[in-house]
């Protein structure tokens, strides 16, 4: 397996992984809280499902991470204006992938040593909520870098291309509403959803791709 098939089923499989332990699987058997507070006594009483779930979580978050820095690497080249974005997508993914491992490792002192100081398991857990913050902000820095990339190399799918700048714009514009009390529920999912779409449809155009 070379890295062009790697880095595209990762990005074809670890959105629906992404998905289903985050969205569905935390959900029903974790449960979601109110608060910090709620959340880290949650932690606590299903600490051994939680750490399976980190587990699996990181896993599942840096393998698209590595799938998007794979893909932006193969496309590194100094020589060109498309190459020179390609190299600034892929350093941007690889902080991403390390921010995923420093958020998701943070949450295990909670799990394993949390039951000894409630307050300093709330504060790290709030962290490590917070951080995710930096995760999504590099995917939408990521996404636009790595979208303009390829739609001016032209090697792969151009709505494919496109649908990867788009999402990486509405993340952007998400972002700017951040302090927008009033706005829909929906205006928060989509540009999310999107880009787990444009993740899993990437992947299948680069796998299909000849370069």
């Amino acid at each position: 397996m070379n890295s062009k098939t790697l880095s595209s089923w990762m990005l074809i499989v670890a959105p629906f992984l992404f998905f289903l332990v985050f969205f569905i699987g935390w959900e029903v058997l974790i449960g979601s809280s109110e608060n910090t507070s709620e959340e880290v006594a949650n932690i606590l009483e299903k600490r051994t499902l939680v750490g399976i779930f980190g587990i699996i979580g990181t896993i599942v978050l840096a393998s698209m991470t590595t799938g998007f820095a794979l893909l932006a690497w193969s496309k590194a080249d100094g020589s060109t204006a498309e190459g020179a974005l390609a190299s600034i997508a892929a350093m941007i993914f690889v902080g991403m992938t390390a921010i995923v491992f420093l958020t998701m490792g943070m949450g295990y002192p909670v799990i394993g040593e949390g039951t000894e100081n409630i307050a300093e398991a709330e504060m790290l857990w709030a962290v490590s909520d917070s951080m995710f913050a930096g995760i999504f902000l590099a995917w939408t820095a990521g996404n636009i870098v790595l979208g303009v990339a390829l739609l001016i190399e032209n090697k792969i799918n151009q709505i494919a291309s496109g649908l990867l700048l788009v999402a990486g714009i509405l993340m952007l514009i998400l972002h700017l509403l951040v302090g927008v009390d009033d706005v829909s529920e929906i205006v928060w999912i989509v540009p999310f959803v999107l880009s787990l779409i444009s993740a899993v449809v990437i992947g299948i155009f680069h796998l299909r791709s000849e370069a």
